[in-house]
């Protein structure tokens, strides 16, 4: 095996970027199954499964990497923590449009949007951070940003549930809603994740 003794921090970036990209793709899936029957939700799962298996064979490559290189640019758990949070995400999208279809949640109510958005949001922002990667700047306020998106984002959850679990809802309805939106929720927080990792990078390499 051939050990690479400088850090070059070109692979690695832009690595964590296509990762990204990846993620960006798969909210604009998600997105797509807003308002849509469930025949056609099933195209977009299968469009999910094929990136799902992209970002397992990104995360893949990117660890092996990081093994292979003797000198990393950045610490090698931050690269592991943001290679396993960005593909996590794209699992998580994956799963959410599976239980969906599953269980027929056929009747998304409105404020499901405004969490989907929030989503949408955050994964673009990522994929337009990561290669500044390569000389940490104007990276700086994506972190908080991406912290300001969470809260909305938790908002928009509690709105969807609130209006899942009122009175006279089905009971069973309720619950299958609410599995599509715990793994929407989990993809949210994997983002602010890889954010997080972000901030500490810079902080580190100030």
């Amino acid at each position: 095996m051939r050990l690479r003794v400088t850090p070059r921090t070109a692979p690695f970036v832009d690595a964590l970027s296509q990762l990204a990209i990846l993620v960006h793709k798969g909210t604009l899936a998600v997105r797509d199954t807003l308002g849509v029957d469930l025949l056609a939700r099933g195209a977009e799962l299968e469009r999910l499964r094929v990136l799902h298996r992209e970002a397992e064979r990104a995360r893949t490559d990117l660890l092996e990497l990081a093994r292979e290189t003797f000198v990393t640019p950045f610490d090698r758990g931050d690269i592991h923590q943001l290679t396993v949070a960005l593909a996590e995400v794209v699992r998580h999208l994956e799963r959410a449009v599976d239980s969906g279809i599953k269980h027929r949640v056929d009747d998304l109510p409105d404020s499901m949007t405004a969490l989907i958005d929030v989503l949408l949001r955050m994964a673009e922002l990522t994929a337009e951070a990561l290669p500044g990667l390569r000389d940490l700047e104007g990276i700086a306020g994506f972190p908080i940003e991406m912290r300001r998106l969470g809260v909305r984002a938790d908002l928009a959850r509690r709105e969807v549930l609130t209006e899942a679990l009122a009175a006279r809802a089905d009971p069973l309805r309720a619950v299958r809603l609410t599995l599509v939106v715990e793994e929407l929720t989990t993809a949210i927080r994997d983002l602010e994740r890889a954010a997080t990792v972000v901030e500490g990078i810079v902080v580190k390499e100030s």
